[in-house]
This record gives structure tokens, sequence and C-alpha cells, in this order.
């Protein structure tokens, strides 16, 4: 049911997000709301939140699965395009975001 997978120990759920549409060229637009602390719910990095990636066709029964494991599941957004948009936070090409994940620090430390 699953075509991809990505854990959130290594900056939280943005970072992974990020990373996720590096890695697979493929844009993402989020349309998700925080309960609390936006900080702590988009970059911590609490063991066990996994960010994974369905077909549309194969949402219900993953949701079933997980629902039967006691598996919480919510839904962040939908993948494609070549954009890197959410929540009205962040709207970068993925090609921009490529370059800053890649060059960021190395840029950063030249200034």
């Amino acid at each position: 049911l699953i075509n991809s997978a990505h854990d959130c120990s290594d900056g939280g759920l943005l970072v992974a997000l990020a990373e996720a549409s590096i890695s697979g060229g493929v844009g993402f637009m989020g349309d998700f709301h925080t309960k609390g602390r936006w900080d702590a719910a988009l970059f911590g990095e609490a063991q066990s939140r996994v960010v994974v990636s369905v077909s549309p066709q194969d949402l219900a029964d993953l949701q079933a699965l997980a629902k039967e494991m006691e598996v919480p599941t919510i839904v962040l957004g939908q993948t494609g395009g070549k954009r890197f948009q959410a929540d009205g936070m962040i709207d970068v090409s993925l090609a921009e975001l490529d370059h800053a994940w890649r060059n960021g620090i190395e840029e950063a430390l030249n200034v």
C-alpha cells in the first residue's frame, strides 16, 4: 500500500516532507493545521512519527489497516508538481529547496 516512507527523527515533520520531496523529485502541497506549538509539531524530533505516501485509491485501505493496528493517521496533503508548499508557511520550487538543502550551511558560513 505504501509508496514511500520517511521518519521524522532528524529535523521533524517539515524536514521529512522536504527531504522526501527532494529525493523523489516530486512536489508536495500540504494543507494541515498544527495543534499546540507549531515549532514542536513541525520540527520536533519525537520518535515513532513516519510520513508515508500512498496512491489516492489506497488511502482508505491504509487508514483501515492503521485503525485496526491502533496507529493514528492524519492526511497532510498531496504529492505532485515541482513546488514544495506547506500550509501557507513555505512555497518554493523543488530546485530552490534542493539547493538550500544541499548548500545552505556552506553558503551561510561564507557570509
